[in-house]
């Protein structure tokens, strides 16, 4: 049995080989694989009507398991609704751009990852990490709650960041995500994680550039209060052992605790906290074209700007890419079904595209709302799609509700959401990697520890906070890569033989021969004093063309001698690409297939002729069948 998309189990369905000719394997069940997808299916990785629909598996469940699907997937969705409000307001001030601008970037990246994603059961919306990128291109604004200075920048360069989302669909660029060895990531969950934490810090503070200062007093006293209250809802309420207690979303029950205690004890005893409405007082507006709209400057787009533009629209869309696959590995942990990355960027790219001309910051996957989302049982798309749809009706229906939130308690929600991002666990590993192997022991911290990838979370995290997201991922790739290449270079080792004549000699090549290890590669030969006939045997064919040209350069030497140089490779062929080396491969097995298949069939003939049956012995001579070398001469 399999698992469907909508996490029920399905029965398998097998297809009997009893009646298929003799022969060599055919591409049967991939034909009929291919058959089966549409074209928008085949050329955009999207899926297609009755895939996103889950028809097939829809028809195949009970009534009742119809219902309680509906139900889940429904009440999941108004849940993270609600839940993804008070983060988008708070990604919204972290970027120092006005709430709705980041709500309506929520609903519609929200609405279009959903529909054309290729991750069932992820969240979509307005990010941490496009927020952190984005508070680096719009300065801190001098009225609270507002925008930044060029603001007018943002909305294309979140288009520009889309249009590199397509791109790198596009090419399938996507797969480098594959490089980012876990210390990097671990050093940019927990920049990040910093990073949103210091932005929680402006609510307590009043002023603007050098005016800035602390909030003091009884309304300190008050904030503080609040964003305990908040906080403390937030982690324990969820831990209850009572289904009463997960009905609605912690994050929604701390801000209504937070909203009571403001009006109904702060203020009735004189004091007074700041609420949106103080910041930035919500209206009735309609996403439509940034350019039609009069609170934007559009003289402040000129072509002097475009590389400023391309700069911000790259680093978001690293940024969003990086996130959205790794979020994808995430929710598979949950829900065990096949993930697009396909998909996942054509979606992305899509959304940000919509999200800029109408005005939004653009976003990606939240690994904290996708996360909850499947640990409460969401499974489809569903859930997602009426996420997106909640905070659209909010938005154009219950605005005037969102004026009354502390926004105190919003940095509770917020501290929370750190403290779960931050991965706390290394933070013993990096203690110990300063620390001499004899005193881990006695402190009760890890022995083994790897001090270099320790070395690379510290510089990606450090990276993160003092520059962005995007350089950071950068230096920690540039670092591991330097790390492999040293430890391949330290691990090539050559041995030397002799061959099956007094007048050979063979050299065994352990080890990759690439650019660090080929500088030198010509060194370790004898050419004067080596016999006439030399063999250079290698574990793995040249990696790159600085290897192809040591090795050419060492059977120059042997020829300037007078003597025979033959290079040998364990792999099945010199290739050009690991692409290239899989379809050969693959023609070969068939070439091979092929081959045997006509070897029965001969000798089935032969039977026939003989009036002999398959199981009786026969003299006749066996075929022979040419197969693959098992290495390959340069």
């Amino acid at each position: 049995q399999g698992v469907s998309n909508l996490g029920w189990p399905m029965a398998s369905k097998s297809t009997s080989t009893a009646s298929r000719p003799p022969g060599p394997p055919s591409d049967d069940k991939r034909t009929l694989a291919v058959s089966k997808m549409s074209w928008f299916e085949w050329t955009t990785g999207a899926p297609t009507v009755s895939e996103f629909f889950e028809l097939d598996e829809w028809r195949a469940m009970e009534t009742t398991d119809k219902l309680i699907y509906v139900k889940n997937e429904v009440s999941l969705g108004l849940t993270i609704c609600f839940a993804q409000i008070p983060e988008s307001v708070a990604f919204a001030f972290m970027a120092h751009i006005k709430p709705h601008i980041a709500i309506h970037a929520a609903w519609v990246v929200g609405l279009i990852c959903s529909l054309f994603g290729g991750r069932t059961g992820m969240v979509n919306g307005a990010e941490g990490a496009f927020a952190a990128i984005i508070s680096t291109m719009i300065p801190e604004p001098t009225t609270p709650g507002g925008n930044g200075d060029n603001i007018e920048l943002l909305f294309p360069s979140v288009i520009v960041c889309g249009g590199f989302m397509l791109l790198i669909w596009l090419l399938g660029a996507y797969r480098l995500i594959t490089l980012v060895p876990a210390s990097v990531m671990l050093g940019f969950c927990n920049g990040l994680a910093i990073i949103i934490g210091m932005s929680q810090l402006h609510p307590f503070q009043v002023g603007h550039g050098d005016q800035k200062h602390w909030v003091t007093g009884q309304k300190m006293w008050w904030m503080l209060a609040e964003m305990l209250t908040s906080m403390l809802i937030m982690e324990f309420v969820p831990k209850i052992p009572c289904k009463a207690a997960k009905l609605l979303p912690s994050s929604l029950l701390s801000i209504v605790a937070c909203v009571l205690i403001e009006f109904a004890l702060v203020r009735n005893v004189g004091g007074r906290t700041d609420v949106i409405g103080d910041v930035q007082k919500f209206t009735l507006t309609y996403p439509y074209p940034f350019f039609l709209h009069q609170d934007y400057d559009m003289g402040l787009l000129t072509i002097g700007r475009l590389p400023t533009i391309l700069l911000q629209g790259g680093l978001l869309a690293i940024a969003g890419i990086v996130q959205g696959l790794l979020t994808t590995e995430v929710v598979y942990d949950f829900v065990k079904t096949p993930t697009n990355p396909v998909a996942v960027c054509l979606a992305c790219g899509i959304a940000n595209v919509v999200s800029g001309f109408f005005g939004g910051m653009g976003g990606d996957a939240m690994i904290g709302l996708s996360t909850i989302n499947c640990l409460n049982g969401g499974k489809g798309r569903l859930g997602p799609t009426v996420t997106a749809l909640g905070i659209a009706v909010i938005m154009h229906g219950g605005f005037e509700l969102l004026n009354y939130i502390p926004v105190a308690s919003l940095a509770g929600v917020m501290i929370v959401v750190v403290l779960h991002t931050f991965k706390w666990f290394s933070v013993p590993l990096v203690i110990a990697a300063l620390l001499p192997e004899s005193l881990r022991s006695r402190v009760h911290l890890p022995e083994k520890v790897d001090r270099f990838d320790m070395f690379t979370v510290v510089v990606v995290t450090s990276m993160v906070v003092l520059l962005n997201l995007v350089y950071a991922v950068g230096a920690g790739l540039a670092i591991s890569a330097l790390r492999y290449a040293w430890d391949s270079s330290q691990a090539f080792v050559i041995e030397t033989s002799i061959g099956d004549t007094a007048d050979s000699k063979v050299y065994h090549v352990h080890g990759k021969l690439f650019f660090a290890t080929s500088m030198r590669f010509h060194t370790y030969f004898d050419y004067k004093g080596d016999p006439d006939n030399v063999e250079v045997h290698l574990d793995s064919a040249p990696a790159d063309y600085s290897a192809s040209t040591a090795l050419a350069k060492v059977e120059g030497l042997y020829k300037q001698e007078g003597k025979r140089c033959d290079i040998t490779f364990s792999t099945p062929s010199y290739l050009k690409s690991p692409v290239q080396a899989y379809e050969n491969d693959g023609q070969q097995d068939v070439a091979h297939d092929e081959a045997l298949h006509n070897a029965e069939q001969d000798e089935a003939v032969h039977y026939a002729e003989q009036g002999l049956s398959q199981e009786e012995p026969c003299h006749k001579e066996a075929k022979t069948v040419e197969t693959r070398p098992t290495s390959t001469t340069r």
